[in-house]
């Protein structure tokens, strides 16, 4: 599945990040991403997450290859979910550079709501940095409202 050009701006914004995987036993685990990164293709995505934060995340994800991505805009509530198998790879300084840019822009959104800046940084860390590679599977509105849950293919404009 292919990013339009509509949710690839989208991706642009100073958005927060929920990543989730599941375990071999189908528990649950789910963390906060710190950055991303849609390669050229549109096919995969690159989700930054702070593995040392985040430490059942990065094991269900390695046990079973599978992550939901769910971002949403501070300033609106848009929010779309983005579902695929996933890899695992270490953070590269290009990928801290963008999750650097990503926890500024989140931040500055947050702060611009009246979220005070200084309760924001625990949310947002690079420490223990890991990337999810993932390939596009399902996409989903789940903006709060009438389109809410729908294949992101069959939402209204």
């Amino acid at each position: 599945m292919r990013l339009d050009d509509g949710l690839f701006e989208f991706l642009h914004r100073p958005l927060m990040c929920i990543i989730a995987g599941v375990d071999r036993q189908g528990r649950p685990s789910a963390g906060r991403g710190i950055g991303l990164h849609v390669p050229d293709d549109r096919e995969t995505m690159d989700v930054i997450f702070s593995a040392w934060q985040w430490p059942q995340l990065e094991a269900a994800i390695g046990e079973t290859a599978r992550l939901a991505v769910t971002f949403v805009s501070p300033a609106d509530y848009v929010t779309f979910q983005i579902k695929g198998p996933a890899r695992l790879r270490d953070a590269e300084d290009d990928d801290l550079a963008r999750s650097d840019k990503f926890i500024a822009d989140a931040t500055g959104a947050l702060v611009s709501l009246g979220v005070p800046a200084e309760i924001i940084p625990p949310w947002l860390t690079t420490r223990g940095a890991k990337v999810a590679r993932l390939d596009i599977s399902e996409i989903y509105v789940q903006t709060p409202g009438p389109q809410a849950g729908l294949l992101a293919s069959m939402r209204q404009p």
